[in-house]
């Protein structure tokens, strides 16, 4: 029995002329249907976990350590600027600026929360790329952050907290530490630009940005982080060690250098391991559907067993049977990757809009839930499927086709191995016993 009789048979058995809907071929169509729908989710957690890594990592690496980050140990703000304008001068590093940041409490309309300045020159919000593609004003103009007097920018969250506008006054007050260790509090108001949101609200939540001379103003005596950021062209690249010590050698003892990896060291690796646990999880749904190939070609290999003994008494061998049934699990397995592939990209792709149709039914839902139990609609609270506060705004999509390849890939391996049990099972049936048996 050679290749060619095998995947004549593997046909006959997939596609019989009989057309007849056995409880063999029924199982059968249902195991590829829950091979279909157990890649769907695996797909669109792939591609979602991918674009949900790669979204919070580059505002982690463009906006909070950025790519090399240098600490000053005196903090003073003239040698910050110095120390910006000498890294600039390297080649390979496309921008640096310093930054100092503090903790501070603000105030407005009797209400009162900490937040985080960062003090940084304004310009870095037009100039810099990766600022002006991250950051957007929710309402007013950062334009305005560089020419008004007294003017800062919050974030979303500090904005919520002390319910505050644009052109609304905010009090905010810095510890100074004095001699003898005494501490006295000092406060300024400033006049609120723009409200802003980089749309990863766990980030900037806190922020209060000042122009850099108010900044090193008010922070100073304070404690503070002064440091200068740098930016370089390819930062996930081993270009970045280069540069790092190039910066170090640059600055000198004064300052410690480190690689945005290196700051964001625990972040990373607990985004790697939840993807990959997520992974783990799929792939075990995966196989547990693939247990239903293995039953429907059980069923299947009982109902052909007549054809299985004729084929063998005219000379088929049990290695060409096993390998026809071999192929029919795989053929199972390539159906259910065709089905399951392409509905969970298009599921992967509308991820956003899908997300939010599914969240205005569900408050729909809710809200008249609420009106009939309470009889008191205003009392009802939105409900969102993805908190802006631990998630990113808008999810951005990253389909990773090499993944998706290997996904494809173990499914077909899992069907296979799914399919040897039966497969074996077949090929040893004895057609004598079988065909006295049907007498």
């Amino acid at each position: 029995m050679n290749l060619k009789s095998s995947f004549l048979f593997a046909k006959r058995i997939l596609f019989p002329k009989s057309g007849r809907a056995t409880i063999g071929r029924k199982s059968l169509a249902g195991a590829v249907l829950c091979v279909g729908v157990s890649l769907i989710p695996m797909v669109v957690v792939l591609a979602v976990s991918n674009g949900m890594i790669e979204g919070i990592t580059k505002r982690l690496v463009s906006l909070s350590s950025s790519h090399i980050q240098a600490f000053s140990a005196d903090g003073d703000a003239r040698s910050l600027q110095a120390a910006a304008q000498k890294i600039a001068a390297l080649d390979g590093i496309s921008a640096s600026y310093p930054m100092i940041e503090s903790s501070a409490l603000a105030m407005a309309n009797s209400k009162r929360c900490g937040v985080t300045l960062r003090a940084l020159p304004p310009e870095v919000f037009e100039g810099l790329a990766s600022y002006k593609e991250l950051f957007e004003a929710e309402s007013g103009d950062i334009k305005k952050f560089s020419v008004e007097q007294k003017g800062v920018l919050i974030g979303k969250g500090v904005a919520e907290k002390l319910e505050l506008s644009v052109g609304d006054k905010i009090r905010v007050v810095t510890v100074k530490k004095g001699g003898a260790g005494k501490l006295s509090p000092s406060a300024r108001y400033y006049k609120v630009s723009a409200v802003v949101s980089c749309g990863y609200r766990e980030l900037d939540a806190l922020w209060l940005f000042l122009p850099f001379d108010e900044g090193a103003k008010i922070t100073r005596g304070c404690e503070l982080s002064a440091s200068v950021m740098c930016e370089i062209e390819k930062p996930f690249s081993p270009q970045i060690s280069v540069m790092q010590k190039s910066v170090k050698d640059a600055l000198g003892k004064g300052f410690k250098v480190y690689r945005w990896d290196q700051m964001n060291k625990s972040q990373y690796e607990n985004f790697s391991s939840t993807k990959i646990l997520l992974l783990f999880i799929q792939l075990l749904i995966v196989l547990a559907s693939s247990v239903n190939i293995s039953s429907a070609l059980g069923m299947l290999a009982l109902e052909r067993r007549r054809e299985i003994a004729i084929l063998k008494s005219l000379g088929g061998s049990s290695k060409g049977v096993s390998l026809s049934f071999l192929i029919t699990g795989f053929a199972c397995g390539l159906g259910g990757l065709l089905i399951g592939m392409p509905i969970g990209l298009f599921l992967s792709v509308n991820i956003n809009g899908l997300l939010k149709a599914a969240e205005k039914a569900v408050n729909f839902v809710a809200r008249g839930l609420c009106f009939f139990a309470n009889g008191d609609i205003m009392a009802y609270r939105q409900i969102h499927l993805l908190s802006e506060e631990y998630y990113l705004k808008v999810i951005p999509i990253d389909v990773p086709f090499g993944d998706l390849l290997l996904i494809g890939a173990a499914a077909l391996l899992l069907s296979l191995a799914a399919s040897a049990v039966p497969a074996i099972k077949a090929g040893r049936a004895r057609p004598l016993d079988t065909l006295r048996d049907s007498r």
